[in-house]
């Protein structure tokens, strides 16, 4: 009966051993993933494109309390937010096909992206145009947040 009880606890200990190794490894190959999903979105310029669109949304307050947003600042201003949009899409695309545990998620973004696009489009919302943009740059400074809480998890 001895003999049986001390085999009996070496089986389980070999699982437990097995079981931590298991664990402690897979903890290791996620944060390997993950760190390597942050070098690829900042491989791909992702942080420079967030700082773009940032550095857009100054110059627009500025612009604008500066009474200097007219048609042509304001088309300006709509395009270069759509070429970072599209751009910052395409990064988007790239990171988020592989499969990693923790996704950055651009959707609000997009959204408020839209948002300042629709506030500069409309001469009747030039009242509410710095509101909408610093919102925004409320959610971009929340987005960098979350990449660097992803990167650091």
């Amino acid at each position: 009966m001895n003999d049986k009880l001390k085999r009996l606890l070496r089986v389980v200990l070999v699982y437990i051993v097995v079981v931590a190794i298991t664990l402690v490894m897979n903890g290791f190959y996620e944060k390997h993933r993950t760190q390597e999903y942050i070098d690829e979105f900042k491989e791909l310029k992702g942080h420079h494109l967030l700082n773009e669109i940032s550095d857009t949304y100054k110059i627009t307050i500025e612009q604008y309390s500066n009474y200097k947003l007219n048609r042509e600042m304001k088309r300006k201003l709509v395009e270069r937010l759509n070429k970072l949009s599209g751009d910052l899409r395409k990064v988007d695309h790239q990171i988020n096909a592989q499969d990693v545990r923790y996704h950055i998620d651009f959707s609000f973004i997009y959204h408020d992206i839209k948002l300042v696009n629709i506030a500069l489009s409309d001469a009747t919302k030039d009242d509410i145009v710095p509101v909408i943009v610093l919102h925004s740059m409320e959610g971009l400074g929340e987005l960098k947040k979350e990449i660097t809480y992803i990167q650091y998890r």
